[in-house]
């Protein structure tokens, strides 16, 4: 099973029980579960300020796990 969720014992990490397979609502291989993470971080970014302070401070205990625009660009330099 190529999924980014299945743990050593068979077990689906999202749902805490035995893995239903590619029939599950979850199921994503690792890479694509990459590409959505990123995909994340990528609108997190694009918000206005505000906007991620308030989702920094209530989900993320204040910081940016998706960082900002201009680390963002530093990267691909």
């Amino acid at each position: 099973m190529d999924c980014f969720a299945i743990c050593e014992n068979g077990y689906c990490g999202v749902l805490g029980r035995h893995c239903y397979g590619e029939s599950c609502g979850f199921h994503k291989t690792k890479k694509e579960q990459e590409e959505s993470l990123e995909n994340v971080k990528a609108r997190l970014r694009n918000l206005p300020e505000y906007q991620q302070e308030a989702v920094a401070d209530k989900y993320y205990g204040g910081g940016r796990k998706w960082g900002c625009p201009a680390e963002k660009a530093e990267e691909t330099m």
